[in-house]
């Protein structure tokens, strides 16, 4: 009988040898310790070791990540889980911290809807029925009902979900200044079905595409997004992060996107060097319209133009010649910002379960993980000093 290389004992044990020998090389640059912490003296033994916790899940997280360990792992796994896992272990980190900054146990729903409850509770629960009943108005079939019902039970969520641990975490246990990074930075990507867009961090406030329906329902979701106010998009980013803890707790794991569609056209780029050789003509309306049939139109300052064959073609009546020079230079200057949107660093995790994608400016998930758990730790220090 052949013996399986893999599972064989004599691989496992040298695997299991090198691999120790692996993360006994590993730097400490790393790695969070209490030493790090301002004002680690001056909170309480019951939060310090909790907070200990935490540091060491952190540390973990870091060493899985590590090259010298990371190859021995990928032996009988995927890259990618093993990237999953740390993303995990910090997803557990957040739903620690959130847990601290709990201050009394959360209502069920049918206790939060008691008409005896205390005064503020029951001010919140007019107030969050009264909102929806005005957003929904005359309940007069079962479908309003329900839609109803809904609304309430996601005002209710808001302060009183019993899995609300990660909400915490945003609204509580991180300080000001990151939450509002948060709100700036990170947009949620809701569609169904969900497109696999690649570099959706580039799909900035205000993107308003719209020549193609796949286009225009990603611009329609950024604009949905973008009317959400900071607390909302605090709420919607909670969710989707304890939902992607929920999935990985029973093992469910998804291989890396196949990105299909990219929200920022070549078109840009060949527009600007038509622009910089002037490739130009301008057209009556007549001519404009029969070009624009078949090429590809956009706006820009309500000067109309299509571009085609590697030419860009304006309509004349729109650009009046002392005006032009000017326009073509800010033309120029727009479709910078768009080439440089293509170059934009980030992150994007879609979770099909939800129908949405987190989108992440500036760095990959397990960093603006590990980075919003080291200002969540010093802000809970600090609050919670004697």
């Amino acid at each position: 009988m052949v013996q399986d290389p893999i599972t064989s004992g004599s691989l496992i044990d040298k695997v299991t040898e090198e691999y120790e020998l692996s993360v006994e090389k590993i730097t400490t640059s790393k790695m969070h310790e209490v030493e790090q912490l301002p004002n680690w003296d001056r909170i309480d033994r019951s939060l310090q070791i909790k907070i200990q916790s935490v540091l060491r899940r952190i540390n973990l997280a870091n060493t899985i990540a590590e090259e010298d360990v990371k190859k021995w792992i990928t032996v009988t796994n995927e890259a990618f889980e093993v990237s999953a896992l740390q993303t995990y272990l910090l997803l557990t980190c957040l739903n620690m911290l959130g847990e601290l900054n709990k201050v009394e146990p959360p209502l069920s729903f049918l206790a939060w809807l008691d008409t005896s409850n205390s005064s503020s509770i029951k001010s919140l629960r007019d107030e969050a029925i009264t909102k929806s009943i005005n957003s929904i108005g005359s309940i007069d079939d079962q479908a309003k009902a329900v839609k109803l019902i809904k609304s309430v039970f996601a005002q209710y969520r808001l302060n009183n979900s019993i899995e609300s641990n990660f909400f915490y975490f945003f609204t509580d246990a991180l300080d000001q200044e990151t939450q509002n990074w948060i709100s700036s930075n990170c947009w949620i990507y809701q569609d169904n079905p969900l497109e696999k867009w690649a570099n959706l961090q580039n799909v900035k406030e205000g993107y308003s595409n719209l020549t193609s329906p796949e286009n225009k329902r990603l611009t329609n979701a950024r604009k949905r997004w973008d009317a959400l106010d900071s607390y909302q998009k605090l709420y919607e980013v909670s969710q989707f992060l304890e939902a992607l803890f929920n999935q990985y707790n029973v093992c469910m794991v998804n291989p890396p996107v196949k990105f299909e569609k990219d929200p920022i056209s070549k078109v840009w780029k060949d527009i600007d060097i038509a622009v910089s050789e002037h490739r130009l003509n301008y057209l009556s309306n007549n001519l404009f319209n029969q070009l624009g049939g078949d090429g590809q139109k956009f706006r820009f300052n309500e000067v109309r133009c299509v571009y085609k064959d590697e030419e860009l073609y304006i309509l004349e009546t729109d650009v009046k010649d002392r005006d032009r020079d000017n326009w073509l230079k800010k033309l120029q200057e727009w479709l910078k910002t768009k080439i440089d949107a293509g170059k934009a660093q980030g992150d994007t995790v879609f979770l099909f379960s939800r129908s949405q994608a987190l989108v992440i400016s500036e760095k990959k998930l397990p960093a603006i993980l590990e980075t919003w758990i080291d200002a969540a730790i010093k802000n809970v220090i600090a609050r919670k000093q004697y």
